[in-house]
């Protein structure tokens, strides 16, 4: 991991959400968009969207639990510690960890065009979905959203130099999934 943060904005990934304040002494509960996630760790820093502006934090130290609890420098109190409710947080791409080849991370997907076999296109993708089955791919379909698992019954390449998800037996997966929401 490269512990030199770059502060530009757009290398910022969502990683989670604080979900509240914790306690008297400035600690908040996190929830992580990726729960095997060990992105969070002492001397870690951290964006925060306030008020329209990235304001970078320091992580002081982070306690291991269903829920992660955070403490930041400079949040030394409660009140403090509750203005932070709700926003999302942000991590520099260039902290990720390595990855392996034929490893990514599900961010890298989001903006992909997804076609067919055939080449016929299908939207482009809005979000990853963490789903306790597995994961899932979110996009607009004929103004609906749609949700694709990422499992080898329906994706069957991801075209990272072309920025494509080739997917397959979409017709009948959409027509399963046609009947559940009509």
């Amino acid at each position: 991991m490269n512990n030199n943060i770059n502060q530009n904005p757009d290398d910022l990934i969502p990683i989670g959400k604080i979900v509240k304040a914790h306690g008297l002494c400035g600690e908040v509960k996190v929830l992580l968009y990726n729960n095997d996630s060990k992105s969070l760790k002492s001397e870690v820093k951290i964006c925060l969207k306030i008020n329209e502006k990235f304001i970078f934090f320091e992580i002081e130290y982070v306690k291991n639990s269903n829920i992660k609890l955070v403490k930041f420098n400079d949040v030394n109190d409660r009140n403090n510690a509750e203005l932070l409710n709700g926003k999302i947080i942000y991590l520099s791409r260039e902290l990720f960890p390595d990855l392996k080849n034929n490893e990514y991370y599900l961010s890298d997907i989001i903006g992909f065009d997804i076609n067919d076999e055939k080449g016929n296109s299908y939207g482009v993708v809005l979000d990853v979905v963490q789903l306790p089955t597995n994961n899932s791919i979110l996009f607009n379909y004929n103004s609906k959203e749609v949700i694709i698992p990422i499992i080898d019954d329906f994706v069957e390449l991801f075209d990272f130099e072309n920025n494509v998800i080739i997917i397959k037996n979409f017709k009948e997966f959409f027509i399963k999934w046609w009947k559940c929401i009509s």
